[in-house]
């Protein structure tokens, strides 16, 4: 009953504001600049009072966007909202309107969403593609991560594993040891049994143990590995390691998604089972 009077109310108050808003939007046209540039300054102020999907914030970024229609933040700001609830009908147009407008920085988010969120692999591999070739022999992020890194994952998604394996080492090398994602070794390992080269796998699930004692991730598919050259007795400890460490939360996972090659608990089970 309270969820149903919490969505009745939040209804109403969207009425209010668009019928509000609607009203000044008539007039947005007869502004000044100076007048334009104080009306976006106080939308953009009340718009930070509200959760990035909410009614309201939606509203108010309308608003923005009548005042603006050519500032590509707006549309992918208004987006980013209905991409995390799975509006995704509603996100993608907006962002296509944001790389209209302004391609080079709208791909800093776009290219990481095609490829981590949308896992729309044709495009992200696309989309990574151009952002990248904005500044040659430049170390490139998208939305934070490694463009190189993302790339790889790309790639080895679409079963292009020696690329993949280039790009993990770009990336690799570009970020050092120190700082690399760990998850970049095991992901080019898992690259390299799919070539059968598991000699190099094997070297790099430990150079991902080596950078991090609690990789799950690394224990697995060496495990895995060593199974597919008949080395049963080691596979079953690296999975028995693997198992544990899942077991106590040791695991790359993300409330919003499934990351790339996730391994559950489950799974560790099953393979367990069927090798014993």
């Amino acid at each position: 009953m309270e969820k149903l009077f919490v969505y009745i109310l939040s209804g109403f108050l969207f009425l209010i504001l668009n019928s509000c808003q609607e009203f000044k939007n008539n007039d947005f046209e007869d502004l000044t600049v100076a007048e334009k540039d104080l009306k976006t300054k106080e939308l953009e102020y009340e718009r930070g009072f509200h959760y990035q999907a909410s009614f309201l914030r939606q509203a108010y970024t309308d608003s923005l966007i009548l005042l603006n229609p050519k500032n590509a933040g707006y549309y992918q700001g208004k987006s980013i909202g209905h991409s995390k609830i799975g509006d995704y009908h509603i996100s993608f147009p907006l962002l296509e309107k944001a790389m209209e407008l302004d391609p080079k920085e709208t791909l800093y988010y776009t290219s990481w969403l095609m490829t981590d969120l949308y896992k729309d692999y044709d495009r992200a591999i696309e989309y990574l593609n151009q952002y990248d070739d904005y500044t040659p022999g430049k170390v490139d992020y998208a939305w934070g991560n490694n463009v190189n890194f993302l790339k790889g994952e790309v790639l080895q998604a679409l079963g292009r594993h020696e690329e993949a394996i280039v790009e993990f080492t770009k990336a690799i090398n570009e970020e050092g040891m120190e700082y690399i994602d760990p998850s970049a070794f095991p992901y080019r390992g898992i690259s390299y049994t799919a070539l059968k080269e598991y000699d190099k796998a094997i070297a790099d699930f430990d150079l991902g143990i080596k950078v991090y004692d609690k990789s799950s991730l690394s224990y697995y598919y060496k495990g895995i590995t060593l199974l597919e050259i008949g080395k049963k007795p080691k596979a079953l400890e690296c999975l028995e390691k693997a198992k544990e460490l899942v077991s106590k939360g040791y695991k790359k996972s993300d409330p919003y998604k499934e990351v790339y090659n996730e391994i559950y608990l489950m799974q560790i089970e099953d393979k367990l089972q069927e090798i014993q």
